[in-house]
């Protein structure tokens, strides 16, 4: 199988969001809803709505088209949780389950999936009677089991991964019963569909009974949304620094050291200046606003979005404070549109980072340099090097496993990754799928000599499972900082409003079942970058590489 791949430049996507994390919203709700400030009864309740509503939604068979629809079966429910004791609010959504309609249960439909390697995020442990009372407990327990052939309506199975369809993206957050959908199906998705639903910071369980009275606050409804994307701890599912800064920056290049920002790259800014601050917003200030809203998959990867975040602005021109040569400095910059300067940077980024060999015996190239069309050429400016460098330290150009490992750099056959892929029809089961590299068409072009992959945390998704396909090669050594942690194929949120968004949706083992989510490749030579190599304009990782290569 191959992997479906989703570029990096979501992270830099336009933000469907407008207001900044102050979130200065004055605006009355609009609607009649009394629970701004809900007792923990109320609370209670809503919890309840939300698990009972969503388990229904992807497992009732009559969810297999839209004859009815399931938001506004919600809409209907809602006003039926106030103020009322456990046992009527039981009585309710057991009225409101059962006249859906009855379902054929056969455990033996699913037999074959649960005799198959597979992991289960969620076993839905809150379906007891001491919860939900008899009835109702009974009722869902058989229908997790239900005859599902004809699919739901709202989940398909695309590329690997699981997709949400036929979701309205209508409504106003203005209206409670908007925010409690948004909540509720961004709970639910994330419960069945997530194949990391269990590497949160925050126990999964835990989120809804916190978020239910944030949602109900109109006054910091979009605070809120970015906090609940934040809590997926996923870097895929960034998308809110233009919201937070603006969406102009400053045209540089910068990775980070502790909290000291550095640019790598010659243009507007020389290589090894040392930024201090954008018209006076510095490194904790930046970094204290992301931690809150942006969802990222590790500290390191959080280090470099800040480090990337402190160039944002609103402003056309700005006051950067830099240190240059050991002296302080401020200079006015102009900006430009944080997506186009992207696409800019890898530009300058081939141009900059030449295909090279060094003392005729050490290749280097970056995955910005591989196309299929050029790949034998490629290779044959490395034929009589005795060590090659592949620099992962960016998103490759074009996808490199098949055509380009598989042909050069493997002998033969091999497991190279296991894929951790939801089984729609049973939500929270995923199966365990081993995938492997294909035997080369000529053996006789594999490269003989020692590979080295350099990896920092601008190594993500696509660059991750490069390198783990690099790694099942054989003969490679991976050197480097911590990569971002968030590979696999990305599914989108359709959510209420208009305030999507994305998460990894297909889980990326490496063979002997480590994840590869969060924690990011395994590295052989760890190499931390200094802010004394950083302002002397050094790539520690290479040296590091070219060391190792040259032994």
């Amino acid at each position: 199988m191959k992997k479906i791949l989703c570029r990096t430049a979501i992270l830099f996507s336009l933000s469907f969001f407008v207001c900044s994390c102050a979130d200065p919203e004055t605006a009355a709700p609009t609607s009649d809803f009394p629970w701004d400030y809900p007792d923990e009864a109320t609370v209670e309740n809503l919890e309840v709505l939300a698990r009972v509503w969503g388990f229904v939604k992807y497992h009732h068979p009559v969810f297999w088209d839209d004859e009815i629809d399931v938001d506004e079966e919600l809409f209907r429910l809602l006003p039926e949780m106030a103020g009322k004791d456990a046992t009527t609010r039981n009585a309710v959504l057991y009225d409101w389950v059962s006249g859906l309609g009855e379902f054929r249960s056969d455990e033996a439909i699913y037999a074959p999936l649960l005799d198959e390697p597979h992991v289960m995020t969620t076993e839905a442990e809150w379906i007891t009677p001491e919860l939900l009372g008899r009835d109702l407990s009974d009722l869902l327990g058989r229908m997790r089991y239900a005859d599902r052939k004809r699919g739901n309506f709202y989940i398909k199975y695309t590329d690997l991964r699981p997709t949400m369809t036929n979701e309205s993206q209508d409504g106003s957050l203005d209206d409670y019963r908007v925010r409690l959908l948004f909540l509720f199906r961004f709970w639910n998705a994330m419960e069945y569909f997530n194949p990391n639903r269990n590497l949160t910071d925050k126990p999964w369980d835990k989120v809804l009974g916190e978020y239910i009275p944030l949602f109900l606050r109109s006054d910091i409804k979009y605070s809120s949304i970015m906090r609940l994307y934040a809590e997926l701890c996923d870097t895929h599912g960034a998308q809110f620094s233009w919201s937070l800064f603006g969406g102009q920056t400053v045209p540089a290049s910068v990775t980070f050291a502790g909290d000291r920002v550095f640019v790598i790259r010659d243009g507007v800014l020389r290589k090894g200046d040392e930024i201090l601050s954008v018209d006076g917003r510095q490194w904790s200030e930046t970094y204290d606003m992301l931690k809150e809203y942006e969802p990222v998959s590790n500290e390191v990867m959080r280090g470099l979005q800040t480090a990337r975040a402190l160039l944002l602005t609103t402003k056309s021109t700005v006051r950067v404070e830099i240190i240059r040569d050991g002296r302080k400095q401020t200079l006015l910059i102009d900006t430009q549109l944080s997506s186009s300067w992207h696409r800019q940077s890898e530009e300058d980024m081939i141009e900059q980072c030449e295909v090279k060999v060094y003392d005729g015996a050490v290749g280097y190239m970056t995955g910005l340099h591989y196309t299929r069309a050029g790949a034998a050429e490629l290779m044959e400016r490395f034929r009589d090097t005795r060590a090659l460098i592949v620099d992962m330290r960016c998103y490759p150009r074009e996808f490199m496993v098949f055509d380009f490992i598989g042909q050069y750099f493997i002998r033969s056959r091999v497991n190279h990754v296991t894929w951790c892929v939801s089984e729609t029809s049973l939500p929270g089961y995923f199966y365990l799928n081993p995938d492997k590299i294909p035997d080369p068409q000529n053996p006789e072009a594999c490269y003989p000599g020692k590979v080295i992959v350099l990896v920092d945390p601008e190594t993500q998704s696509s660059a991750e499972y490069t390198t783990m396909a690099f790694q099942a090669a054989g003969r490679c050594t991976v050197v480097g900082r911590q990569t971002a942690g968030a590979d696999g194929n990305v599914s989108p949120l359709l959510m209420p409003a208009g305030f999507g968004g994305w998460f990894s949706g297909l889980g990326v083992l490496y063979p002997d079942g480590e994840n590869s989510q969060r924690a990011g490749v395994r590295i052989d030579v760890p190499v931390e970058v200094t802010p004394e190599g950083l302002a002397a304009g050094r790539d520690e990782i290479l040296e590091r590489a070219l060391e190792i290569a040259r032994q």
